[in-house]
């Protein structure tokens, strides 16, 4: 009988040792999981950055495309005037 219950006493503490185990792996995956919870957060938080400056670049882009447009029928409305003087 006490070899029996010593061999359940080292089968409950070998099992103990392994839920032990168990819960550090647990942890340790929690662990991770909050730090790539927060790389995560934070690389969004660089991307939405990102596309503000690329939203304003696009704006800057699309005004200096109104006015180079602009000068061109400027330019185009000076050489008309020009080569109706010309021509007289």
């Amino acid at each position: 009988m006490g070899r029996m219950l010593a061999k359940h006493d080292a089968r409950i503490a070998a099992l103990e040792a392994d839920r032990a185990g168990h819960k550090a792996i647990l942890a340790a995956v929690n662990v991770l999981s909050v730090q790539t919870r927060e790389r995560f957060d934070a690389s969004n938080a660089r991307v939405a950055g990102l596309d503000a400056r690329v939203d304003r670049l696009e704006a800057k882009v699309d005004d200096t495309n109104a006015r180079v447009r602009s000068l061109e029928e400027g330019v185009g409305e000076i050489k008309d005037l020009l080569v109706r003087a010309l021509d007289r």
